[in-house]
């Protein structure tokens, strides 16, 4: 039957047929990113309790060192602890928007102090980061 087309009809039913299917993979890639993500699975998920109150130095193990990351894309918290929230800022370019402050391997932070496995840092290199990068981090990222 596909013979009995003209070349230009194959061609265009061909055409359509690719396009069908590559838009079908990219819809069944896109569902399955999806459903990896927690927060839109289906299961029930128990969510740890996350904590959003800042808990700060509180003068005992006070440290004031000058220490480097060496992890990429670390989560700092607003507590010393998963349970805390990550400090989040706003987009200097849409201040619509908000993002999670993270660092980066190489920056340069003042370690302010500890708690157990904990440390309250603020970045200091890039400066830019100085107002927006505060809050604590695990140690295991700094040396």
């Amino acid at each position: 039957m596909f013979s009995k087309l003209s070349q230009s009809s194959q061609f265009w039913i061909t055409l359509a047929l690719v396009v069908a299917v590559h838009l079908l993979i990219i819809f069944i890639a896109l569902m399955d990113y999806r459903t990896m993500d927690p927060a839109s699975s289906k299961e029930d998920v128990v969510e740890p309790e996350v904590v959003k109150s800042e808990s700060p130095c509180d003068g005992k193990d006070l440290t004031g060192k000058n220490r480097e990351v060496v992890g990429d894309r670390v989560n700092l918290r607003v507590g010393p602890g998963t349970k805390f929230e990550k400090v989040t800022y706003v987009n200097p370019n849409d201040s619509d928007q908000e993002l999670v402050a993270r660092l980066e391997s190489g920056m340069r932070v003042l370690e302010e102090c500890v708690s157990g496995d904990w440390a309250r840092v603020m970045v200091d290199r890039p400066a830019r980061y100085k107002e927006s990068h505060q809050g604590w981090v695990a140690r295991e990222y700094l040396r």
